[in-house]
């Protein structure tokens, strides 16, 4: 394979590539779903292609192929090179890479149970267990249950004109369960999944009950829950949400592209105070097994970690090699591409707010009149407008520093640097339990997020009361 890739990396030099990278990937992935005891889907896809990026006279050109031959691979030259001639006439910045030093690497995901070799009676068998144990927690009253499961594995061999060849091998497992529950005109959804870069352990290691009727008790207990009311409120957010509003509201905006394209609100703040002196954001791709985590990114760069906000201020953006050249900073491992048909770009991996002092027991005690949300469901973020809304699962008022009425359909919204500075308590636990993928651009690459509890001053809360 790396000789197939040489030849092609120099048959686009030929051609006139100031520089060129490429990616062959092969792979599979299974998934079963099971819903309301019987299999909805089970499938199985195989993964076998190449994509070539060149960078021709200022411009970019990209030809993915799904057959990995010398024939396909000299046609992507040929179409990636006159795609990027094409377009050189039209372009206003021309197109540049940060000039690295070559690596040679082969990495490896650490799992204790290639799911492979697991029988696929066995994987189905397992989530048929996960959905019987949350229908069973109240048959009458759940209306609807699902249970997935999914793994892959793949091997990818990259290369660039630096000189650089990496081989990538790779496995991913993801388990999730979704209930409803009705009781009358009422409905109520929870749900919870679990995604990491490790084998099929992560089911074999989990106890249906603790995960799939965890979830449905909570739905049960929605039911009974009232409508929030609606107003500002101090507030304390759970890891779940925290990790939402630090990834999408915050984290996008510091992927160096959308500073370059003017679509960021954090342009121009470099080494300003951008949220709360005791909050401390961070991008992590070297966390071991996490769902975002990668030793090289898709462009060769060695991964690190990325500290975005120290004790307040604006540290760094997240770079790929285009962006690094750009800003004139070195890059710094975050070119990422959802697979062999897409070109890299910017993304972020496991990005999380940094843990503080305050335990959850001090925050509630301080709050006199406020809200404890748990559970980020869903949320939109208008990136450059530096707005966000979140759907939180449930709610508990909280007066006088005790907990009170339990809420359910609560949503929070607010403006993302002013929620940042208004945190007055960092929580001392830090979770990660939101591994997921991540879209952008058309195309979606493995993350995680999360964080501590947080205390904030006030944030709007939409109600029906």
């Amino acid at each position: 394979m790396r000789e197939l890739i040489e030849s092609t990396l120099n048959r686009a030099k030929q051609k006139g590539a100031e520089f060129a990278d490429l990616r062959a990937a092969q792979g599979q992935r299974t998934s079963v779903d099971v819903e309301d005891g019987r299999a909805d889907k089970i499938s199985h896809a195989s993964i076998h292609g190449a994509g070539l990026r060149v960078l021709v006279d200022g411009a970019w050109g990209f030809a993915p192929t799904n057959k990995i031959a010398t024939r396909e691979l000299n046609q992507c030259v040929d179409d990636a090179v006159a795609m990027a001639r094409a377009a050189s006439g039209n372009v206003t910045e021309p197109g540049r890479v940060a000039e690295v030093e070559p690596v040679e690497a082969k990495v490896s995901t650490n799992y204790r149970i290639d799911p492979a070799q697991v029988p696929l009676d066995d994987r189905v068998s397992a989530v048929f267990e996960l959905e019987k144990v949350a229908r069973q927690q109240d048959p009458e009253r759940i209306a609807n249950t699902i249970a997935f499961y999914a793994d892959s594995s793949a091997q990818m061999q990259m290369g660039n004109t630096f000189g650089t060849y990496i081989e990538y091998d790779s496995v991913r497992c993801l388990i999730g369960v979704v209930v409803t529950a009705q009781d009358g005109d009422v409905r109520q959804r929870a749900a919870d999944y679990q995604a990491n870069a490790v084998g099929y352990e992560l089911m074999e290691d989990t106890d249906p009950d603790e995960f799939a009727g965890v979830v449905a008790r909570r739905a049960l207990k929605l039911l009974s829950a009232a409508p929030p009311p609606a107003g500002k409120f101090e507030v304390i957010i759970d890891p779940k949400i925290c990790g939402l509003l630090t990834h999408e509201a915050f984290g996008h905006n510091c992927e160096a592209d959308a500073v370059w394209a003017g679509n960021s609100i954090l342009d121009g703040k470099i080494g300003e105070l951008v949220a709360a002196p005791m909050v401390t954001i961070i991008d992590d791709p070297t966390l071991p097994d996490a769902n975002g985590s990668y030793r090289y990114d898709h462009e060769g760069i060695p991964a690190q970690r990325h500290v975005l906000v120290e004790d307040g201020v604006l540290q760094t953006f997240l770079h790929s090699l285009e962006t690094a050249a750009r800003f004139g900073v070195e890059p710094n491992g975050c070119g990422r591409a959802g697979g062999h048909k897409f070109a890299p770009q910017v993304r972020m991996s496991n990005t999380f707010i940094a843990p503080g002092e305050a335990s959850l027991e001090e925050m509630i005690a301080d709050i006199d009149h406020g809200m404890y949300l748990k559970g980020g469901q869903w949320g939109y973020v208008f990136t450059a407008q530096g707005q966000f809304t979140c759907n939180v699962e449930e709610a508990y008022a909280i007066e006088k520093g005790q907990l009170g009425q339990h809420y359910r359909n609560v949503n929070i919204s607010g403006m993302t640097l002013e929620t940042l500075q208004t945190v007055t308590a960092v929580g001392d636990d830090v979770v990660l339990r939101n591994g997921g993928t991540c879209g952008k651009g058309g195309q979606g690459v493995p993350v995680d997020t999360g964080g501590p509890h947080l205390r904030i001053a006030e944030m709007v809360v939409g109600g029906q009361q």
